[in-house]
């Protein structure tokens, strides 16, 4: 049976690895008598002066539980601190005014807790008192210019501080990209360091782009508290502020590094990044408070498509102390959402403008393999698609206003899909805008032409892409950057009006940071909104509360939409013949070798002349029809009080609706809100705010539901598991075909050959066809 004695041999080579001399009185003593007894050690600052207690207990007993006896010989000494440990778990008690005794990995140096004590007598009062003496920065000057604190950021302050002061040792900040996160941290350490609160800061960033504009940050407002970058395996001691990369910080923990409690506060950036595997044991290291920055753990309005993704979200609120297990959702200490910056006018308000080729969403066959919608750009790629796409967006853009190009980020799946858009964007540039732009910039048309687009990739410029990077931020060219893993996150500039989705991700996390590349405003050029151009329904498949963006002409038959009298067999989808790649690694398929169109966009047929008008102006007429209906039509006000409509009154309101100006019919209907099983009623009380349609989600779990209940008595276990694992790939965007079966993630269960030996071959197709027939339905 193990003692207390165990314990402290354990506890006695704790101290030696952080630097205690254990057989030096001037440093450490044990058995030490107080009032009420007598401490198991005592360690002293350099001084010989008491610092801290240490209580040890045996392995068997929780060292949390000798609190009272500690504070009681803590208090006889007049120690600041007090140390639990059983040898295996150790407590931090900054019993005065540093909340609850904290969980840490080992013990503090004597230089580490030495500091903490100086701190707090260069305090004036306690922690509540020190902050009220600083007032809040109202106007101050950074990078040459006057600012004013944003109300949100100084909400922000005034959070922390309340945090701080209730004992809370961790917070996590939610603040939408372009809201200035970063000056409103480096706002609340000028202020924490003003108060005698801290005196040594930690900023980490994953990637050395972001450490770099911390420091500038950092260098220019906190001028008088010196900072140091650390990266690529530097080591140093030196700076109040430290900013380094995760990976050159973890390799500078412990002995001759970073001891446990050499920060006093960590700022971990982008933190939904940054708590799992190694570097979630980075963090743990440090007995500080720490902070989380991010723009995007909780996408907030936008739906989750991934169940790994929704985890590591959990993962970060729980590191941070915001999960509420009751509610199962995050509570963070503070939030400035992007929907909360653009009605308050601090970020650009965007539109979105949705289009579907039916090369990219229905594949295609390539001797014998199959392409399907997350090959393209990755294992293949057709240069008609691209093609499309462009003129499409060159089409646009040359609708739009002309005062300027606008520069554009373009989101590409591979660097060899990346060469590919920067050759067709720079030569399908039509030749007036060419013309225009050159007199707009001072250019030669000839330039133009050469720089109009530019990739952006880890292999550009010799594996150095910031030249080129530069060259997009400060120079009239390049207008778009196409960039492939690059200017996704922590890119700022704020002149982007475009953005160009063609990369889909099923991470909603990683589809608001995309988004948030273009939410910044920018006075100089009079930037109050950006539009996205979405060809691969990320917005969609996340439920992009944005504005639909709606062109102002109509759209011709020359670009895929059925016209007025044909037929879904009237438009010829048959490929031309084409030949056979050479490899299957990645191949190019060429221009004029596999015909493309769009099956969709933002427009809608309606009438029976087949009148093209947008779906959000469609939605927005009807909504207005209604309510407008409501204070007159008898019929309407019927159902609004729940009240059954007669079949005479039916066919009289469907005439009513049903007029030459618009044709508000239930197929139409159905069309313009994409709900393709609502009636009449529900959409008169959808307008009037009395019914919510399901969402597509819902919709789907629904379907499955349905089938699963009308066939349970022939379900069995193995079957039923298969069927949830297709219902969380349709949820996720997957089209329900024969072929899917022989692709991740049930090739990883047999493929189809397993599915059919569970179901029957017979019964798998049929199973595949009443699925879509419900989903349709």
């Amino acid at each position: 049976m193990t003692t207390e004695a165990d314990a402290r041999m354990v506890i006695d080579q704790l101290l030696k690895d952080a630097g205690w001399d254990i057989f030096n009185k001037a440093q450490v003593s044990t058995e030490e008598p107080s009032a009420d007894g007598r401490a198991d050690y005592l360690l002293k600052n350099t001084r010989t002066q008491p610092l801290a207690i240490i209580e040890a207990k045996r392995f068997s007993l929780d060292p949390y539980s000798a609190k009272v006896q500690a504070k009681a010989y803590a208090q006889s000494l007049n120690v600041p601190f007090i140390l639990l440990s059983n040898g295996k778990e150790h407590y931090l008690w900054d019993y005065i005014d540093g909340g609850d005794a904290r969980p840490i990995l080992g013990i503090p140096t004597q230089a580490d807790l030495e500091r903490r004590a100086n701190l707090k007598i260069h305090r004036r009062g306690s922690l509540q008192e020190c902050l009220n003496a600083i007032p809040y920065p109202v106007k101050f000057r950074f990078k040459g210019e006057e600012i004013e604190a944003r109300p949100y950021q100084l909400q922000c302050l005034e959070k922390a501080d309340d945090a701080l002061i209730a004992g809370r040792r961790r917070m996590l900040f939610e603040m939408a990209t372009g809201t200035g996160k970063t000056l409103a941290i480096a706002m609340l350490m000028k202020r924490w360091f003003q108060s005698a609160i801290i005196s040594r800061v930690l900023f980490l960033a994953d990637r050395i782009e972001l450490a770099k504009q911390a420091k500038e940050t950092f260098d220019d407002y906190l001028r008088d508290w010196p900072s140091t970058l650390l990266y690529g395996g530097k080591r140093s001691l030196e700076g109040q502020i430290v900013v380094g990369t995760l990976d050159t910080i973890a390799g500078q923990l412990g002995a001759n590094g970073f001891g446990h409690g050499y920060f006093d506060l960590v700022i971990t950036d982008e933190c939904h990044r940054s708590i799992y595997n190694t570097h979630r044991a980075t963090l743990a290291h440090f007995d500080a408070v720490h902070i989380g920055l991010t723009a995007t753990p909780n996408p907030g309005e936008l739906r989750w498509i991934s169940d790994h993704e929704r985890q590591l979200v959990k993962s970060t609120y729980l590191f941070f102390d915001c999960w509420d297990s009751a509610k199962k959702e995050g509570m963070p200490s503070f939030s400035y959402t992007l929907q909360e910056g653009i009605s308050e006018r601090f970020l650009a308000n965007y539109k979105i403008y949705l289009a579907e080729s039916r090369l990219t969403f229905e594949g295609a066959t390539w001797e014998e393999a199959d392409i399907s919608y997350g090959d393209w750009g990755r294992t293949a790629e057709s240069e008609d698609r691209l093609k499309l796409i462009i003129d499409e967006y060159y089409r646009i853009e040359e609708e739009r206003s002309l005062e300027r190009p606008r520069k554009t980020i373009v989101f590409a799946v591979s660097e060899k899909q990346a060469v590919i858009l920067e050759r067709l964007f720079n030569k399908l540039l039509p030749d007036d805008a060419c013309l225009r732009i050159a007199g707009q910039l001072n250019r030669s048309p000839n330039q133009v032409r050469q720089e109009f687009a530019k990739k952006i990739t880890c292999y550009s410029n010799n594996g150095n892409p910031k030249p080129i990077i530069d060259q997009f931020k400060y120079d009239p060219l390049p207008i778009i950057a196409v960039s492939v893993d690059m200017l996704d996150t922590g890119y700022d500039h704020k002149e982007v009006e475009n953005l160009v989705m063609l990369r889909p991700t099923n991470s909603a996390i990683k589809y608001a940071q995309m988004r948030g590349r273009g939410s910044r405003l920018c006075p100089r050029i009079g930037k109050t909104e950006f539009l996205i151009y979405d060809f691969v329904d990320n917005t969609e498949n996340f439920d992009d509360p944005g504005m639909e963006y709606h062109r102002p002409k109509e759209v011709s038959a020359h670009y895929g939409l059925k016209q007025p009298g044909e037929t879904e067999a009237d438009v010829d989808t048959t490929p031309p013949p084409y030949p056979k790649p050479k490899t299957h690694e990645f191949f190019v398929i060429a221009e004029g070798s596999l015909e493309d169109e769009f099956r969709r966009r933002e427009t809608i047929i309606v009438g029976p002349e087949g009148l093209a008008i947008d779906r959000k102006t469609y939605q927005d007429i009807w909504k207005d029809r209604i309510i407008e209906l409501y204070k007159t039509d008898p019929a309407v006000q019927k159902i609004f009080s729940g009240q059954e409509l007669t079949e005479q009154e039916w066919e009289e309101l469907a005439r009513r609706l049903n007029s030459p100006e618009y044709y508000f019919d239930e197929r139409a209907l159905r069309k313009a809100f994409e709900q393709p099983t609502g009636s009449l009623t529900d959409f008169v009380r959808a307008a009037l705010g009395q019914y919510k349609f399901p969402t597509r989600e819902e919709r789907i779990v629904n379907v499955f539901n349905t089938w699963v209940a009308e066939h349970s008595d022939s379900i069995k276990p193995e079957q039923s598991q298969m069927l949830r694992l297709l219902e969380r790939r349709i949820l996720e965007g997957d089209k329900i075909e024969m072929r899917m079966f022989s692709q991740p993630p049930f090739s990883l269960w047999g493929g189809r050959v397993r599915m059919e030996q569970l179901f029957g071959k017979d019964n798998l197709a049929r199973l595949v066809e009443e699925l879509n027939i419900l989903l349709v339905a």
